[in-house]
């Protein structure tokens, strides 16, 4: 397996466990309990993954434009613009966790209502990652099949 092939598969591996790894803040934090230092560990490492996975994806990116999208946009227009909009919601899925992280750790003691918000950004970003990974596998086989 070549570098840049070996970056292709960390990176859809790094998708499906930070699509997991987002599901456990989420229902951890529903009710808005004050977060043990253990749970703070969990979320900041849980963000870091996700941001390991989008960077992952930046750095594969230049040559999906150069080598891999004609021939995608050649096999099927639909995938190719299904690998646009996977694209935006890697985004969100970024935004989205960054947003949570920030809520969850700088809430003071006592405002559930943060902690609250955090988990349903998390499950928000839970939701939107796994969009990206099925639609980032659909167009990874369609890439496959079009070389």
């Amino acid at each position: 397996m070549n570098g840049t092939a070996w970056l292709e598969s960390m990176h859809g591996h790094l998708g499906v466990l930070a699509c997991a790894a987002l599901a456990h803040p989420a229902i951890r934090m529903r009710k808005g309990a004050p977060l043990s230092s253990g749970a703070r560990w969990s979320i900041g490492l849980t963000t870091l993954g996700v941001v390991g996975a989008f960077a992952t994806g930046l750095v594969i990116y230049a040559r999906y434009v150069a080598e891999v999208r004609p021939f995608v946009f050649r096999a099927s227009a639909q995938a190719g613009l299904l690998f646009e909009t996977k694209e935006h919601l890697a985004f969100l899925v970024v935004g989205t966790s960054l947003g949570a992280c920030a809520c969850a750790l700088l809430a003071p003691r006592e405002a559930r209502s943060l902690r609250r918000l955090a988990s349903l950004l998390y499950a928000l970003g839970a939701l939107a990652c796994l969009g990206t990974v099925l639609l980032g596998t659909h167009v990874a086989s369609v890439a496959t099949f079009a070389r």
